[in-house]
């Protein structure tokens, strides 16, 4: 006697959005994918989800970037490279190959 299966659903899949927030100190790539909103790098090179706005947002020079408030030296860009980095300074050109 065939039976059909019995269709289960998983509580990733009935959660909600909020279910699929990282916790603090999980790896990121912006605000959104942290349950506390703030993704960051806390002066170090690596985006993760900070607990509050006692750790700061910025990451130090080389970390790949796409935007200058995100860096401490506010300068993100290539040097003649292909990868967006933050640059430690203004001395270093922007402009990508």
């Amino acid at each position: 006697m065939d039976m059909a299966p019995e269709e289960t659903t998983s509580e990733a899949e009935v959660g909600s959005v909020q279910s699929q927030l990282q916790p603090n100190w999980a790896s990121c790539s912006g605000d959104m994918d942290c349950d506390s909103n703030r993704c960051g790098c806390n002066g170090g090179t690596t985006r993760v989800c900070l607990p509050s706005s006692a750790y700061p947002k910025p990451c130090a020079n080389w970390t790949a970037c796409s935007n200058d408030s995100h860096c401490t030296s506010n300068w993100c860009g290539c040097n003649g490279g292909q990868v967006m980095v933050f640059l430690p300074n203004t001395h270093y050109p922007k402009y990508c190959t």
